[in-house]
């Protein structure tokens, strides 16, 4: 699969090919605030470290609640409403950047797939999907997805947004990290 660049895609270009890692650039396993409980509703202009709010509301969860891969809290995208979060991370143009997550869906109520994309700078660049088939509170599956974008500007904004139905119970994600990368672009 050759990489590609559309209108649609103006400040970024989706890779699908592997690259190697020069050197973090973001990481944030939404660990602030702290959750005292179990979990703690936040609603859209609400902040969670670097991200905001930016649609409907999210669930911050503890490992009171759930199995967290990296810390002790994570990110259901659904609270009551379908969710979605964003930040904005510092780039250098033309330079590739890979993102890689943890990703899991709530498993307490159905559906039993659990949906969502990444947007960035506004564009979907990544669908993502989690079947809670097999899985629990104890036992969440979590997995580490990955892919890559080049910045042709100086800032990507980064945004993490469910798309499941019904909502209220949807795809979990913890330990996002942003990596500049060493690429190559050959034709053929």
């Amino acid at each position: 699969m050759k990489p590609f660049l559309t209108a649609g895609l103006a400040a970024t270009l989706v890779l699908p090919a592997p690259a190697s890692a020069a050197g973090p650039v973001f990481h944030d396993g939404f660990e602030s605030p702290k959750v005292s409980g179990q979990l703690q509703r936040l609603p859209a202009g609400s902040h969670i470290g670097p991200w905001t709010v930016t649609a409907g509301n999210v669930d911050l969860s503890t490992a009171g609640l759930w199995q967290t891969p990296e810390g002790r809290q994570s990110l259901d995208l659904d609270g009551d409403a379908n969710g979605a979060v964003a930040t904005t991370v510092t780039t250098r143009p033309l330079t590739t950047y890979r993102i890689t997550f943890a990703l899991a869906g709530n498993p307490a109520a159905a559906p039993l797939i659990k949906t969502g994309e990444v947007r960035v700078n506004g564009r979907p660049v990544h669908r993502f999907t989690s079947d809670t088939r097999l899985t629990s509170l104890s036992r969440m599956g979590f997995t580490t997805r990955t892919f890559y974008v080049v910045a042709l500007s100086r800032q990507l904004r980064l945004e993490f947004a469910s798309t499941t139905r019904p909502v209220g119970w949807g795809p979990v994600i913890d330990d996002v990290r942003v990596d500049s990368c060493l690429v190559v672009l050959c034709g053929g």
